[in-house]
């Protein structure tokens, strides 16, 4: 039963709920450590005691089931978009949660849902896509975050959050069609490229790996390992990449016994 986790501490976070509980109408069921716990037709929603960031704890009550963390996209220069996207920190750094050189286990699966309903449904000219694996919290069930991103009318649009909750709800039972899980090397913090390719049932990913940080490839088997299902495949960003960068990134994926895609 996947977990839809909210932050009342994100104004973004908390209008989703709102909407989600309006439109489908969960029952308030005994709290989950301490924390408010609704039960839906084929969902779990919960309320956090803190900024979603830091919900580390949360392995703690959830084992297996996916965890999907509604949320706010913040960004210097407001890009208008609707993203999903897994957790974890590429660099030897950690400012906004998780550990440093550690990453989530993602839920290939379900980001995909998530961005067909979006791509399906949106009707505005904001764009809907990957963002590159980051941030905390470091959690071993599957996790991923969705988001409203832009100027603070667009995140604070209740039809959007209305969106928003529409899209997740809808895609906990949909059934898409994919060739392999992959792991995406190089690009941008936006990886449309990545988006493309699952918006054309070709790969789902795992975790994706922007170009900035693409001189960690001893955190690729991460990228490989810590995802349910695991990656199968390595999709490299060609021309995102320098030659040595591409070579590096091609002998760490050759150690793993995996093949790779050029786009």
């Amino acid at each position: 039963m996947p977990y839809i986790v909210y932050s009342p501490l994100d104004s973004v976070s908390k209008n989703t709920a709102e909407a989600l509980k309006s439109a489908f109408g969960p029952q308030e069921a005994e709290p989950i450590g301490g924390m408010k716990h609704w039960k839906g037709d084929g969902f779990d929603l919960m309320e956090l005691n803190t900024i979603h960031l830091y919900a580390d704890f949360l392995d703690e009550y959830i084992k297996n089931d996916v965890i999907i963390f509604l949320s706010r996209h913040g960004s210097i220069k407001n890009i208008p978009a609707f993203t999903v996207h897994p957790e974890g920190n590429w660099a030897n750094e950690a400012k906004l949660g998780g550990k440093p050189g550690e990453l989530s286990t993602a839920a290939p699966v379900f980001m995909a849902r998530i961005l067909h309903q979006m791509k399906k449904n949106n009707k505005t000219d904001i764009s809907v896509t990957y963002e590159a694996t980051h941030h905390g919290p470091l959690l071993s069930a599957p996790s991923l975050y969705t988001e409203i991103g832009g100027t603070n009318e667009i995140r604070e649009s209740m039809d959007h959050a209305l969106f928003l909750a529409r899209c997740v709800v809808d895609s906990l039972d949909d059934d898409i069609a994919y060739e392999k899980v992959a792991i995406g090397l190089g690009g941008l913090h936006y990886s449309d490229r990545f988006a493309k390719l699952t918006l054309e049932n070709k790969y789902l990913f795992s975790h994706i790996m922007p170009r900035h940080f693409i001189n960690h490839t001893d955190m690729i088997p991460q990228g490989v390992e810590r995802s349910s299902p695991k990656a199968e495949i390595g999709i490299i960003d060609w021309k995102s990449l320098r030659a040595a960068e591409r070579e590096a990134s091609i002998k760490k994926l050759n150690e793993l016994g995996l093949d790779y895609v050029k786009i």
